[in-house]
């Protein structure tokens, strides 16, 4: 935040976009409703910063064994790779796990 002039707070500017299971995006009014799986952050400048979900040091699969018991499993939002973030959406969009394996390659070179 910068201070401008007496006191005033510039607003932060950044744009967060939420997707949600099936890959798509997560309406404003729903964010706080729908449990998110990646994120995209935006700053003014232009700049993007990818980040997903994760279970024990990998991708989180809701379709996996955890899925149906995600509230009682410790999950963490981590920074990723632009090519792991693409991978990641196009698996929670087709459900091919090929992109799932791809993502996890990536992930573990990030």
């Amino acid at each position: 935040m910068k201070y401008i002039g007496e006191g005033y707070i510039e607003k932060n500017t950044s744009r967060i976009s939420l997707f949600d299971k099936t890959g798509n995006l997560i309406e404003e009014e729903k964010k706080y409703i729908i449990s998110h799986y990646a994120k995209v952050i935006t700053t003014e400048d232009g700049n993007e910063s990818y980040f997903a979900k994760i279970h024990q040091s990998s991708l989180f699969d809701p379709n996996g064994p955890y899925g149906k018991r995600e509230k009682f499993i410790d999950t963490k939002i981590r920074r990723v790779s632009k090519a792991t973030f693409d991978f990641y959406i196009t698996y929670l969009k087709t459900n091919n796990s090929i992109y799932l394996t791809k993502a996890q390659r990536g992930f573990l070179n990030d």
